[in-house]
């Protein structure tokens, strides 16, 4: 019996390279597969965030119209991370988070008496077994309204009775309670709950003005 000639080296060679070739082009495809799926994902993702972080819901419409002092040290600038309505822990309330290193100098945005604080925690975490475990500062304003500064450090709170000035050192940030990162959180309520119209809009006096806070921007407590 005859047995079929063998393959040149040439022809196995070139059946080599096209089988490598074909390889190649079918890890390719698998490749450009899973990344597009990466891309589509993380495209997604962005979109998430970017909604999460910036929109907002409704708020009340209260506006105070005493023009309160930034809550920190004449001269220095801090950023706003979540803005009135902010989806994270903002829903439908009047309030700001300023970004501050945990033991930044807090100051009263108003003056008026110690209403009510607390100082003993050391927790803090970002799901809600940790809202309670807040530090914070509340004082009442001569119109009845109170000034709340939450999430200070242990120990954080200086002044812990009588009255305080605006401007006056009071406290220093931190950490504690329901948080993502170190802040500061500000409100003013005209009652101490939770609901929507308890809740009223602040203007700040900053180094470019009165205004209201937006989400993102930074603002500087002018030195005047």
């Amino acid at each position: 019996m005859n047995s079929s000639p063998a393959a040149s080296p040439a022809r196995c060679t070139q059946l080599d390279q096209e089988y490598s070739f074909l390889l190649y082009m079918t890890k390719l495809k698998h490749f450009s597969g899973i990344l597009k799926a990466f891309l589509i994902v993380a495209f997604i993702l962005a979109i998430g965030l970017v909604v999460f972080f910036f929109y907002s819901t409704s708020i009340t419409k209260n506006v105070d119209k005493y023009e309160y002092e930034l809550p920190f040290n004449k001269g220095t600038k801090y950023r706003v991370v979540q803005g009135y309505g902010g989806l994270f822990s903002h829903r439908y309330i009047a309030a700001i988070d300023f970004e501050m290193p945990i033991g930044t100098p807090v100051c009263a945005a108003r003056g008026g008496i110690i209403y009510s604080y607390k100082d003993d925690s050391d927790e803090g975490g970002l799901f809600s077994e940790y809202k309670n475990k807040a530090n914070y500062i509340i004082i009442k304003h001569d119109d009845g309204s109170f000034g709340c500064y939450w999430h200070l450090k242990k120990n954080g709170v200086l002044i812990k009775g009588g009255h305080v000035s605006a401007g006056q050192q009071i406290g220093l940030s931190g950490a504690t309670g329901q948080v993502l990162r170190p802040h500061l959180h500000f409100s003013v309520k005209l009652v101490l709950n939770y609901q929507m119209n308890s809740f009223v809009k602040t203007k700040f006096r900053t180094s470019k003005g009165a205004t209201f806070l937006e989400n993102g921007e930074s603002y500087e407590k002018p030195t005047d």
